[in-house]
């Protein structure tokens, strides 16, 4: 089964994607980034949902340092509309896909199934 890490601080947000997707990937979530980074010490994921405006660590950040370590993981950064992100930058900076909040369900059903299929092709 394909593994998904769910990075976001507001916990309703967590929840709606964990209930979309624990039937067909185990998931794990984490509120922060810090925490994110524990499971990475152990786990290899086929894909990471990650907001971008986190406290302490950004989004932006976690996608740096996981393509350090695995350059082949997709990153999907997810924010609210009133973010001053670039989305081209971000894909420049290696992330997979940028959706913005309020997202509908298959919109990041089809960029998670589109991140994951590509995982599993590069392994």
């Amino acid at each position: 089964m394909a593994t998904l890490l769910i990075v976001d601080d507001d916990a309703a947000i967590r929840g709606i994607l964990y209930d979309l997707f624990f039937d067909r990937f185990e998931c794990h979530t984490a509120s922060m980034a810090e925490e994110a980074f524990q499971y990475l010490e152990v786990e290899h994921y086929d894909a990471i949902i990650s907001d971008i405006a986190m406290p302490g660590i950004t989004g932006v950040e976690l996608l740096k340092r996981v393509q350090l370590r695995d350059e082949n993981t997709p990153v999907i950064l997810i924010s609210g509309k009133g973010s001053e992100q670039d989305p081209q930058l971000l894909i420049d900076l290696g992330a997979f896909a940028y959706v913005t909040k309020p997202f509908s369900l298959d919109e990041i059903e089809q960029v998670v199934e589109r991140a994951v299929g590509r995982k599993q092709q590069a392994t």
